[in-house]
């Protein structure tokens, strides 16, 4: 059977073409990915609250493949409410999907700062200025230093999926500051994790992606702790 190691349960926006592909890459033997999809295609704050309404009913129907761990991976959907707001996300998935563990993707990313040590981090996001600043507010909302951010001013998730590793590769150099101990490469609708490893060898210091946190945080919600080399520190040694 396959997942008989784990499965994975991921409810993720219907506009995102990256993660599937991103975690076939990166999904180790006897662990299985299904997805179920909400309506999605990109936006501001306002767009990304709505979300609320839709994810409890998602992670309902992912319960169906008795997955051992459930995630909503969307970032910015889960930030957008402010502090504690993935929470109250995790809480409504959980009602649904009968208490499986859950996270999501802003959780993972707290949860990843938290595992690798750092208090101090900059942000690479592709999103909108008013969604730029309120994962900024979240972040530090958990007492985490936002040492610098910059964005790209995109709201559509083809638009986001369609910018090159390079594009991105030169937004983290542009972030990292000597202060800063860990960057974070923000949404699960960008391309990272072919150049997280460059960036690791390169900045001398943690790279952090959404998907790469988000399948960590799904790995080790399923009790799955095996090393994965050639995905950045998070994954290799945490």
């Amino acid at each position: 059977m396959y997942g008989w190691r784990a499965r994975l349960g991921i409810v993720t926006p219907s506009s995102n073409i990256v993660t599937e592909p991103e975690y076939e890459i990166m999904t180790p033997l006897g662990v299985s990915c299904h997805y179920q999809k909400f309506e999605f295609t990109g936006g501001g704050v306002q767009a990304l609250r709505n979300l609320e309404k839709l994810v409890p009913d998602a992670a309902g129907l992912i319960s169906h493949a008795r997955p051992s761990a459930v995630a909503m991976c969307c970032t910015g959907g889960s930030f957008a409410g402010g502090f504690g707001y993935d929470k109250k996300l995790i809480s409504k998935m959980q009602e649904r999907n009968g208490n499986i563990p859950t996270t999501t993707s802003s959780t993972a990313m707290i949860e990843s700062f938290r595992a690798l040590g750092v208090s101090r981090v900059s942000l690479a996001v592709p999103y909108l200025e008013e969604v730029a600043m309120s994962e900024k507010k979240f972040v530090e909302g958990h007492g985490i230093e936002v040492v610098d951010i910059k964005w790209l001013g995109l709201e559509d998730s083809i638009e986001i999926a369609g910018v090159p590793p390079e594009t991105v590769y030169r937004l983290a150099c542009q972030v990292n500051r000597p202060e800063t101990e860990a960057v974070f490469l923000s949404c699960i609708a960008m391309h990272t994790i072919e150049i997280i490893e460059s960036l690791e060898l390169d900045l001398q210091k943690p790279v952090v992606s959404s998907n790469q946190a988000t399948m960590w945080h799904l790995l080790r919600l399923s009790d799955v702790n095996e090393p994965l080399e050639g995905f950045g520190e998070l994954l290799s040694e945490h």
